[in-house]
């Protein structure tokens, strides 16, 4: 299982992202017309790596539980197909 990244290290891997597509965003809507200002831009850069940051933590938690659900799953169905514990279970 790998191993779980610190927040510095989930924010360093959004980082470059998301600015880039903010930026991305914020050019096109000028050369549509639509103003912006810088604030708007580093509020948006804010709210994306948040969002990627939480989600990013999100999936490692629900993978986490996964595993451990087809982890406790394997073991009833290894212990249900072994004859031995269905003969313990009818005395």
């Amino acid at each position: 299982m790998p191993r779980r990244r610190s927040l510095t290290q989930r924010i360093r891997d959004t980082l470059g992202f998301s600015v880039v597509a903010i930026l991305v965003l914020f050019i096109i809507l000028r050369l549509v017309g639509v103003r912006s200002t810088f604030s708007s831009f580093f509020l948006s850069v804010v709210i994306t790596i948040a969002l990627n940051v939480g989600l990013s933590y999100w999936g490692e938690h629900s993978a986490r539980r996964r595993s451990q659900q087809d982890r406790s799953y394997d073991d009833r169905t290894r212990r249900d197909s072994d004859i031995r514990w269905r003969e313990d279970e009818r005395r």
